[in-house]
């Protein structure tokens, strides 16, 4: 008895039994993980880091085993992780640990909201103060009071996110099962190719592969140039605001933790920017007075303009394609739905997605995996393509919609 189904139309009872075995075999392993919870985070951290650092091993194979590809990889990685524990964290938490008690004491809203009127009076003409006066103070009690509780709230927040992350750091390198974990899926990633297709019916492996080269497309680039642009957009931010500080006259403090906000916040589109230049400003206002703060904000003006038309075509080219206005929108969904991983996963998911329904659309209207994806492909690339770029001229089949 073959494989082979007896009819183009209809499998045979063998490759029924077998698809509902591996039906089965998903359903398990899905139940399992899910009964596990939060004792596989190790491993779900392991394989983000093998999904970015997959393609670094496989240059590396190029030139060498692949084995000593992934211990070359290791070797770096334990460098600058030990570079960073002893040179970056001590500072960082001391620093942390200051902004946060500074936010936190009573009198920090009363000192700033001091700073800024001390600023008004000797600045704003006389003629403007009296009405400008007058508007504030009919609206000053609401007005305080929110910014006292968005203030301690942001407070308390910070610092719980970065004990977390400090925890996460700590069971990482104390989790020594971990990255024997990661280097055999590493070593053992194109056998897992193998595996999968030996599991698939012979008429859906081009439909799977399809998905997953799309999935992947969407998601791979994005993520591993948004956080090579988070990490150096910190860098960046960093150095900058140390060099703003020696400047006389002009006072910065706090710099570590607000280059680590600046380049957390990077990794949210569109709006990371603004996100990582705003509690900067405000608590350079807050520590060196307004010249400070606008010091500070011509900093962050000048790493956005630097990163817009320089790092991010070259990191990460074209966006994933998705109009702002849809962005905006998923942005909100994917936020309140996810949290923080929501909001960074929002653009490449929804790209996916999109990618994803053009794909299985064309399919159903009777093209093969082959025109089936070429098309899609082509509406990717006219979708990331600039606005301001003519578009090429495309053929009929191109033009179809979706």
């Amino acid at each position: 008895m073959t494989d082979t189904p007896a009819s183009p139309d209809r499998p045979s009872p063998r490759t029924l039994a077998r698809a509902a075995l591996v039906g089965l075999a998903i359903v398990i392993v899905i139940g399992l993980i899910i009964a596990a919870g939060s004792a596989l985070t190790p491993f779900i951290i392991g394989l983000a880091l093998a999904y970015l650092l997959m393609p670094v091993v496989n240059w590396l194979d190029k030139w060498m085993p692949r084995w000593a590809a992934i211990l070359l990889v290791y070797a770096i990685g334990l460098l600058i992780l030990a570079a960073l524990l002893i040179f970056l964290v001590p500072p960082l938490v001391n620093q942390t640990i200051r902004l946060t008690a500074n936010i936190a004491r009573p009198d920090a809203l009363e000192r700033l909201i001091a700073a800024v009127v001390d600023w008004y009076h000797t600045n704003v003409p006389p003629e403007f103060q009296s009405p400008l006066e007058q508007m504030v103070q009919s609206s000053l009690p609401a007005i305080q009071e929110n910014l006292s509780t968005i203030a301690t709230t942001a407070g308390a927040f910070l610092l719980r996110q970065m004990r977390q992350i400090f925890s996460w750091l700590s069971f990482l390198v104390g989790f020594l099962i971990v990255p024997i974990w990661l280097f055999y899926v590493l070593q053992d990633a194109r056998k897992a190719r193998i595996f999968i297709n030996r599991q698939l019916n012979y008429r859906i492996r081009p439909d799977f592969w399809n998905a997953w080269g799309i999935v992947d497309r969407s998601l791979s680039a994005y993520i591993r140039g948004q956080l090579t642009l988070g990490l150096i957009v910190g860098v960046a931010v960093g150095i900058s605001l140390a060099a703003t500080d020696l400047i006389p006259g002009i006072n910065v403090d706090y710099i570590l933790p607000l280059a680590l906000w600046a380049g957390v916040a990077e990794l949210v589109p569109m709006i990371g920017a603004m996100l990582g230049a705003i509690p900067a400003v405000i608590v350079t206002w807050f520590v060196g007075g307004p010249i400070s703060a606008l010091v500070v904000l011509v900093v962050f003006t000048v790493v956005q303009l630097v990163e817009n038309n320089y790092l991010v075509p070259r990191v990460i080219g074209e966006s994933v394609g998705v109009h702002p206005a849809i962005l905006i929108v998923m942005l909100v969904v994917f936020g309140t739905l996810f949290g923080l991983l929501g909001v960074v996963l929002a653009a490449p998911v929804t790209a996916a997605t999109r990618d994803l329904y053009l794909y299985t659309y064309r399919r159903l209207s009777g093209k093969s995996p082959a025109e089936a994806i070429a098309l899609t492909s082509r509406f990717v690339k006219r979708a990331r393509r600039p606005t301001s770029q003519p578009a090429a001229a495309s053929t009929t089949q191109d033009q179809t919609l979706p």
